[in-house]
């Protein structure tokens, strides 16, 4: 009796455990439907580097970018985060998203063979950089990098563990820069002089962040770029002022400046940090104003032919070493390729190379 008495206990704890792995299984099952596409872009997350956080990420797809266009965009980081915390998290945790104060360069050329040449500098202090590999659907592959300290505001936060490469996915939301299949390249620069006033009107909304992420996704060129601008308010990130360095495939440039309410566009290959619709190279501050006369003086004198190694040296004599903000990255992109090459930290001996397609 008492065996028997032993041996049904023994299956009723056996069901129960059957009922919980059950219960436990369907739970992630559950959470695998609920979180596919997120589960498919963090398993893509990988570190590169050891000897500095240097993250690389793909997205197939547009990650809710056309439903963010559809719904009006956001006209702050905070709007931005709100529609990301519903997006990645289902609305569990809140997701951040914000743009520190940034110093940089671009210039853009043609090599001596006809092909587009771009190159860019991005001035901060410990970033976390995260190289983007954006596939859409409907939309042009890009290549764009994201500072993860834009999404996490600590710089010791990495995309480890299943909670911060979760928030990495709001990456694609926030490039400071890049290029995309058609040869379209962009980047964010900091105009230390303020001035970026938007006019509330009754266009949908995108941050300076966000509209290069539509530009990465749906234009071929600068003359397609102003007109997408168009379309839309353009507010400030991080509640700084910015301008965008754009250029494209046939080496048009621009500077996309946002001056008392209005969109101006300038014609230049070099931009670093105060605005060029002012005409004034010293509103930016000395630094600003030397890397803009060094870079403008290369271009000169080669008359706008430059190769990609050229540009490497250009970049590297106007990266910052010393002071509260250094080069974090710099980027060398190459039409003929369509392949960026990163260098980190400064150290231009060191290269990372991305292409665009079969990566």
């Amino acid at each position: 009796m008492k065996d028997e008495k032993k041996s049904q206990a023994r299956r009723k704890v056996g069901r129960i455990l059957i009922y919980f792995m059950i219960v436990l299984l369907l739970i992630a099952a559950g959470a695998n439907i609920l979180f596919y596409n997120e589960l498919k872009i963090i398993r893509s997350i990988k570190k590169l580097a050891d000897e500095k956080p240097i993250y690389y990420m793909k997205i197939d797809g547009d990650y809710y970018f056309e439903d963010f266009l559809k719904s009006g965009g956001a006209s702050s980081d905070k709007e931005v985060s709100a529609f990301l915390s519903k997006r990645i998290s289902k609305g569990f945790y809140s997701v951040d998203v914000a743009e520190n104060e940034l110093a940089c360069s671009t210039i853009s050329a043609m090599t001596p063979d006809g092909a587009h040449v771009w190159g860019r500098n991005f001035d901060w202090t410990d970033s976390v950089p995260i190289i983007v590999r954006c596939v859409p659907k409907d939309g042009y592959a890009s290549i764009s990098t994201c500072d993860f300290q834009n999404i996490t505001s600590d710089s010791n936060t990495v995309p480890e563990g299943i909670a911060n490469k979760m928030l990495a996915i709001a990456a694609l939301y926030v490039p400071m820069d890049g290029i995309n299949e058609a040869g379209l390249c962009v980047a964010d620069l900091e105009v230390n002089e303020g001035g970026m006033t938007t006019v509330d009107t009754d266009k949908p909304d995108l941050t300076i962040t966000t509209a290069i992420r539509l530009l990465l996704n749906k234009a071929a060129s600068v003359d397609e770029a102003i007109e997408l601008l168009k379309l839309y308010d353009i507010y400030a990130s991080g509640g700084i002022s910015h301008h965008l360095a754009i250029s494209d495939a046939a080496g048009a440039s621009v500077a996309i400046e946002f001056v008392e309410g209005e969109m101006v566009v300038v014609n230049t290959n070099t931009v670093t940090n105060f605005n060029l619709a002012n005409k004034n190279t010293a509103a930016g501050g000395e630094s600003a104003k030397q890397r803009f006369e060094y870079l403008s003086t290369i271009y000169e004198e080669n008359e706008g032919l430059l190769t990609g190694e050229q540009v490497k040296h250009a970049l590297e004599q106007v990266s910052q070493s010393n002071g509260k903000w250094t080069t974090q990255w710099s980027i060398v992109y190459e039409k003929d390729s369509l392949s960026a090459t990163y260098y980190f930290n400064g150290n231009f001996e060191k290269d990372y190379s991305f292409f665009i397609h079969n990566q």
